[in-house]
């Protein structure tokens, strides 16, 4: 179950499961925190009773690089991430990434 203190405005594309797999993965992490802290800490915190699932992992990979203040800001991230975030190849819509025709 989530906290009540970390509920937080949430950003479009971000499912209520995702929510859940990373409230999970980053309980009792202190922020802030860089992404290879969260990362760090999805694999080591819980690894005995309750280790983060691959595809929690993989999405706490693909977030952008830098320091989150909270957990909002992780949700996001995940949430840009989702969308298409530049990093993964094909996805990113800026005129000077499009393919040439």
């Amino acid at each position: 179950m989530i906290e009540k203190s970390r509920w937080y405005k949430v950003a479009a594309g971000v499912y209520s499961e995702d929510i859940a797999r990373f409230d999970r993965a980053l309980r009792g992490l202190h922020y802030p925190a860089e992404k290879w802290q969260l990362i760090a800490h999805a694999v080591q915190a819980h690894a005995d009773q309750d280790p983060a699932d691959l595809r929690t992992i993989q999405q706490l990979w693909a977030l952008p690089a830098g320091r989150y203040s909270n957990f909002s800001q992780v949700l996001g991230g995940a949430a840009r991430t989702a969308r298409g975030h530049p990093r993964r190849p094909g996805t990113d819509t800026t005129p000077e990434q499009q393919p040439a025709q």
